[in-house]
């Protein structure tokens, strides 16, 4: 990670900060994520102002994956990964309730990651020192933090994870403000 960069990630104290980092990454004014080695892929482009809205609104994202098929008609699923608190937790949870989305989250001993069809070991120690090496004084709070990924497991799908989290976490800023 540049200098700079990881600079920047050291003065991050709090959820706030972690998603206004985000948002400047998002945004081309950081070049790396803890969890990111590089710039936002073209995919993520179109995610921006839902991306936006979930950081924002206390779900600093790591990593999304838009939906998409290839030319040789091979699809994927949408879905999207970062730290939630217990309040932000419940409001993905309540987001995607009955709507066939599959939320799981894992922190310490608590571990639903069983559940992601994407997901082949924990992810949330591994993100837990990612996360915290850059930002050294967030490491308690980490783990405290619940890593969530939201999936659609139908391929193809763009609306319905981006809208239900979209409208959630909109008004959940509503809420807040």
């Amino acid at each position: 990670m540049k200098r700079a960069d990881r600079k920047r990630w050291a003065t991050a104290r709090t959820m706030t900060d972690l998603g206004e980092l985000v948002i400047a990454w998002l945004h081309g004014e950081i070049i790396q994520t803890p969890g990111h080695c590089g710039p936002p892929c073209d995919e993520t482009i179109p995610l921006i102002p839902v991306l936006e809205a979930l950081n924002r609104g206390g779900f600093v994202t790591d990593n999304s994956q838009r939906a998409e098929t290839a030319a040789d008609g091979h699809t994927w699923n949408t879905w999207v990964s970062g730290w939630a608190d217990d309040a932000t937790l419940a409001t993905i949870r309540a987001a995607t309730a009955g709507t066939g989305l599959i939320a799981a989250a894992c922190r310490r001993t608590t571990h639903e990651c069983d559940r992601m069809p994407s997901f082949w070991c924990c992810p949330w120690h591994d993100m837990v020192c990612f996360w915290s090496g850059r930002c050294p004084a967030m490491r308690d709070a980490f783990c405290e933090l619940w890593y969530v990924n939201v999936e659609d497991p139908e391929p193809g799908r763009n609306d319905l994870l981006w809208g239900a989290l979209g409208a959630a976490f909109a008004q959940s800023r509503e809420v807040r403000s």
